[in-house]
């Protein structure tokens, strides 16, 4: 395979995987819906980040140590688990409480650093993610190949992660989308809530 064939293969994959639904998927929807697109893209901005963290520690070889070592693959799955359910009970205190409230009022206020927080711990504190490069990396690119190909495997997955998360901010920032949730904002709310502790389950008990 050329160079461009596995960037391109890499791109691929790594496209259809982000565009899963998943938690990240969840925190960046769910505030860029709130009607703060600046907001969206600082989430976007920890979700990068996080995945160029995570991209380059398997390229160095450390994700399938991450992978294989049970207590530090448990350790991040539990603090994983425990910040989705944080951010569940944000959303679902709000209905519980049976108050129509936005995410600005039921969740921390998501701006600046904590907007920028709140991307980056979702994605960096799931061991899968480490899985997942291991597995993506390692199957698309030959051992031997030089540190210049796994240099741009990992640009190839910034730049795809960049391109859909905006994308998704873009999309669920326009008013359209902005005014169906002010209509159904309450169980809305409950819904994104019930997935995110689903999530969180899913997360801690599966292998």
């Amino acid at each position: 395979m050329s160079t461009l064939g596995l960037f391109a293969t890499i791109a691929v994959i790594h496209l259809l995987a982000v565009a899963s639904p998943g938690p990240t998927l969840m925190v960046v929807m769910s505030q860029s819906v709130a009607g703060s697109r600046r907001s969206g893209f600082l989430v976007v901005a920890g979700v990068v980040m996080a995945t160029l963290v995570w991209s380059s520690v398997t390229a160095a070889g450390l994700g399938g140590v991450i992978a294989h070592v049970s207590w530090l693959y448990f350790g991040l799955k539990l603090v994983g688990a425990v910040y989705l359910t944080w951010l569940a009970w944000g959303l679902l205190k709000g209905v519980l409480q049976r108050k129509a409230v936005g995410l600005d009022a039921s969740w921390p206020v998501l701006a600046g650093g904590r907007a920028l927080r709140a991307g980056f711990l979702t994605t960096i504190s799931n061991p899968k993610v480490a899985a997942y490069y291991a597995s993506l990396f390692g199957v698309v690119i030959p051992a031997s190949a030089p540190s210049a190909v796994f240099a741009g495997a990992i640009l190839t997955a910034v730049l795809v992660s960049v391109a859909w998360w905006s994308a998704v901010v873009l999309l669920f920032a326009l008013p359209a989308v902005q005014r169906a949730y002010a209509r159904a904002r309450r169980w809305m709310d409950a819904v994104m809530g019930a997935l995110l502790l689903a999530l969180a389950g899913r997360l801690l008990f599966s292998r």
